[in-house]
């Protein structure tokens, strides 16, 4: 068996390893809420209260409500110490018909209920007031929107139709609940970045350009956007035979969705596919359309949609089907200003407490985020446009459309996300420029702001000017799942335990003595080799 066979296997391997409890295609998100109520604890600063180690709930008024009718609401911690406010919206996929929602009531009624809800709640990664689980936000203000109108956060029905019992107000919940905060603290923010994992990533997506309309009068705040798996391709599904399941295909259910929910859409990408309109929930889509700088994080073979566009891969055709859809993602992905993809198999990570571990280059997540969020305020503040990193390539967005496969140089045709040569600044161009500028507020920063933060910026500036800017754009490079050895752990979904990759690879076939001659390894030291020393050798031999 020769390395591509062996690398096949290996795609195959991560593929089969569903979420404990999965039973079909909606599952692998539905876990995940209940997942992350449960995070670290513990009381590190002791300048906070015990009060403030805990979001504490807030319900907005009686007509602003779940799937149930039951009041929506939002979970905040406040900090005397920032201005920077996080507002993350949960994932949790959606129902798009009355039997798909009759029978997501039935399995997950948490999803489209607040009744359950607890008091108080915990938060992981990006949501975490522990220093050394985040590093860069641990003293933001943090904000946790759950996720119960299953309309991936676009809905406007207020009042339930075709023989539902069901609303869908996930775009009207959104709004409420930043004009609640503006009233506890936000109007005096000087940043809001508006996060959101799988279906809270799209409705980041969908949801950003209003929001910061609503916001234009506070013009010291800058706005930002995290999408976290929440950028899919719009493909064909590998054609297998349909299992018995009865779940349509998550672009079917997008369309069948759209006027079920009532959705509302961003004028600009709605305009853009008025016949079309659910390609504005497609990230490569409507990310030209956006005025507000988005960071895109996306596995490039994500859990979620490899489940419901391949299932469980058997045949080496499926692996290969499996291989070109992560090379389709990372080519939607190139145009992007600012983006983290590793080449892991795996879905959301903004919110889980490892989140820090995972690197491109040896680059973290949280330092790449910092990186732009901190770099793109500061273009705003001086005077550099709004701060707008999509702003490059969404100026002359029609003549974009209409010249498809030219941004940048590259003729990805269809897979690229917008229109690189639309007044789009060089590297070189805005390292000038942000200089420039930084020059002439270097002083004026030095009197007024004494933040640890933005003294870390300004040391950062100063090693810029010599050494360039951070680098916003971060795609891996190899083509096959799990070459990054930061990817998370495999685990085996009956035992829980990680997963023995050696044994593993056997019980898929591949002949270990052969693998071992390939290799030009002892069978004994390579049935002994760390995990991550044989990751690494196979990526050197693939490469």
């Amino acid at each position: 068996m020769d390395i591509t066979q062996i690398l096949l296997f290996l795609s195959g391997v991560f593929l089969t390893c569903e979420p404990t409890g999965a039973q079909n295609d909606l599952s692998l998100t539905y876990r995940v809420s209940a997942e992350r109520i449960v995070q670290d604890t513990s009381n590190y600063v002791e300048t906070r209260s015990a009060e403030q180690k805990y979001l504490i709930k807030y319900m907005l008024s009686p007509d602003v409500t779940c799937n149930d009718g039951s009041p929506a609401g939002f979970y905040v911690r406040h900090s005397n110490s920032s201005k920077t406010w996080i507002v993350f919206l949960e994932e949790g996929w959606c129902c798009y018909d009355k039997a798909s929602c009759d029978e997501r009531w039935s399995r997950a009624e948490y999803l489209m209920s607040s009744k359950e809800w607890p008091e108080t709640r915990t938060g992981g990664g990006i949501l975490s007031n522990n220093a050394a689980e985040n590093p860069y936000w641990w003293q933001a203000n943090h904000v946790f929107v759950p996720y119960c109108t299953s309309d991936i956060w676009t809905g406007r029905r207020a009042e339930p139709q075709h023989g539902s019992k069901f609303t869908f107000m996930g775009s009207i919940v959104i709004k409420q609940v930043i004009r609640e905060l503006l009233t506890i603290g936000l109007a005096n923010a000087n940043a809001l970045i508006l996060s959101g994992s799988s279906a809270g990533g799209v409705g980041v997506m969908l949801n950003l350009d209003p929001i910061q309309k609503m916001l234009r009068q506070y013009s010291g705040m800058s706005v930002h956007g995290i999408t976290d798996s929440g950028w899919f391709v719009d493909q064909q599904p590998y054609d297998i035979e349909d299992e018995g399941g009865s779940s349509a295909s998550p672009v079917e259910a997008v369309k069948k969705g759209i006027p079920y929910w009532h959705s509302q859409i961003p004028s600009r990408c709605r305009n853009l596919y008025i016949n079309e309109p659910s390609k504005c929930f497609i990230g490569y889509k409507i990310y030209p359309t956006l005025s507000v700088p988005l960071f895109v994080f996306q596995w490039l073979y994500d859990e979620f949609q490899l489940k419901n566009d391949v299932g469980t891969p058997v045949t080496k055709q499926q692996w290969d089907y499996i291989h070109k859809m992560g090379e389709r993602l990372r080519k939607s992905l190139l145009n992007v200003t600012s983006v983290f993809a590793p080449s892991c198999v795996s879905h959301t990570v903004l919110t889980k407490k490892d989140w820090k571990n995972i690197k491109i280059d040896s680059v973290s997540l949280p330092t790449a985020l910092h990186c732009w969020q901190t770099e793109t305020r500061f273009a705003k503040m001086n005077g550099n446009g709004n701060g707008n990193n999509n702003n490059y390539n969404n100026n002359s967005n029609k003549s974009s459309q209409s010249r498809p496969g030219r941004a940048n140089g590259n003729s990805n045709g269809n897979h690229g996300a917008g229109g690189g040569h639309n007044k789009r600044l060089t590297k070189v161009d805005r390292q000038t420029v942000t200089d420039n500028a930084t020059k002439r507020k270097q002083n004026k920063m030095h009197r007024n702001d004494h933040r640890s933060g933005a003294l870390i910026h300004k040391k950062r500036r100063r090693h810029h000017k010599n050494h360039g800017s951070c680098r916003h754009q971060h795609i891996q490079s190899c083509t096959w799942p799990q070459c990054n050895n930061s990817c998370p752990k495999l685990q085996n979904p009956a035992t829980g335990e990680e997963v023995d990759f050696i044994e593993l690879l056997q019980s898929f076939g591949v002949n270990i003595p052969s693998l071992s001659t390939e290799l030009g390894i002892d069978m004994e030291s390579l049935i002994h080799m760390d995990q991550e020393e044989l990751l690494n050798l196979l990526t050197q031999q693939s490469n």
